[in-house]
């Protein structure tokens, strides 16, 4: 399976790769980027670039500090606390190269982060525009 994640915080997106470690755990890695919400293309873009260097296998970190940091760079925040607060999120799963899995999510705050949301969506890996269009919809449902 590949993964991403797509946050939504004051009218910017911010996508990034997910990969799972030898241990089975799924952490964030390169690339993390920010895009505009309104440039359906781009966001479509960002999530296919995410997608495709997401991996299984990596090493597992020592240590969990500062995995997050690239994030809170690009949204010009100092602690996580602060990004969540004001954050939405959406998963993105494939496990093949034609469709993926939107799935929105709860914010449960800084302690208990993103609860996933039954309603999930399925999205054809067809054009960015349609990717993106897709993605922008799946936040707008979560919560």
């Amino acid at each position: 399976m590949k993964a991403a994640t797509i946050y939504e915080r004051k009218g910017k997106l911010y996508v990034h790769s997910s990969s799972k470690t030898t241990a089975g755990v799924w952490v964030i890695n390169p690339p993390v980027l920010a895009v505009e919400k309104e440039d359906k293309g781009e966001v479509g873009r960002a999530v296919r670039e995410c997608l495709a260097a997401s991996r299984e296998g990596v090493p597992h970190p020592r240590s969990f500090t500062n995995l997050f940091d690239p994030v809170l760079d690009l949204a010009g925040v100092k602690s996580f606390g602060t990004f969540v607060n004001s954050a939405k999120c959406v998963e993105v799963e494939t496990t093949d190269d034609a469709a993926v899995t939107l799935i929105p999510t709860r914010n449960e705050g800084v302690d208990d982060g993103f609860a996933p949301l039954p309603n999930k969506m399925e999205a054809a890996l067809g054009s960015d525009e349609a990717l993106g269009s897709a993605a922008v919809a799946a936040l707008a449902m979560a919560e």
